[in-house]
């Protein structure tokens, strides 16, 4: 099989994810870094937060090396507690980018401009793009993630800090989650047609700054369990 490029917002979360059951190489942002998981040979790479480094680290990253699917993980907020709860994790079955296209009032029309962001196999890409999920994830050599529960997530830039702001973008969206980097991600492994799983797991409530409705500690946790089965 092709390498894995495994990729993570921050160091903090790379770290996480697999630095519980062996050592990892030295991480400087932007930079792919030669890794093994298991007998499968990959790359890790540390993007840094936000939709402009996730698209120009994981870009410039699949332009010079051949890889067989990305894997992006990290933590998120949840908007549903009760599906997703703290610490809990899962695969993100599609992205959604809220704040692309012509904004009117508090609502914004991804074709509203009439320019969509580029064209995939034919077809217009606006704000939503599907990930690697279910079947897929099994054909890609990545069933250690088939049984995770799928979500939908939306990608912000600025993170919603409000109830009434996180209530909205449910009416909006049905979204599940929300995240700073995944849509980028998705996005650009579309582009060059390479699969990509995402990978979350939950560490707060959107909306609330309550710190009861957070769990930043456990959630890194959680990550670490789901993704260190990818190096034994």
């Amino acid at each position: 099989m092709k390498p894995i490029l495994f990729v993570t917002a921050t160091a903090k979360e790379m770290k996480a994810a697999l630095g519980g059951v062996c050592k990892l190489p030295r991480l400087e942002q932007g930079k792919p870094v030669e890794f093994m998981f298991g007998d499968r040979p990959g790359l890790l790479l540390v993007t840094g937060i936000g939709v402009i480094n996730t698209s120009f680290a994981l870009g410039r990253a699949l332009a010079g090396n051949d890889v067989g699917v990305v894997v992006l993980a990290g933590i998120a907020g949840t908007f549903n507690a009760d599906r997703f709860p703290l610490c809990s994790a899962c695969v993100v079955r599609k992205e959604i980018w809220p704040e692309y296209g012509l904004k009117k009032g508090d609502q914004v029309d991804p074709k509203g401009l009439g320019f969509s962001l580029s064209e995939i196999d034919g077809q217009p890409v606006w704000n939503e793009v599907e990930l690697s999920s279910g079947k897929s994830l099994f054909e890609s050599g990545l069933d250690r993630f088939e049984k995770l529960p799928e979500a939908v997530s939306l990608t912000v830039s600025g993170v919603t800090a409000t109830a009434e702001e996180a209530a909205a973008y449910v009416d909006e969206y049905g979204a599940d989650l929300e995240n700073m980097e995944g849509f980028a991600a998705a996005y650009v492994c579309a582009l060059v047609g390479v699969g990509l799983c995402q990978v979350r797991t939950v560490s707060n409530l959107v909306g609330s700054r309550d710190s009861n409705d957070w769990d930043l500690r456990g959630a890194l946790a959680e990550l670490g369990r789901v993704c260190s089965a990818l190096v034994r």
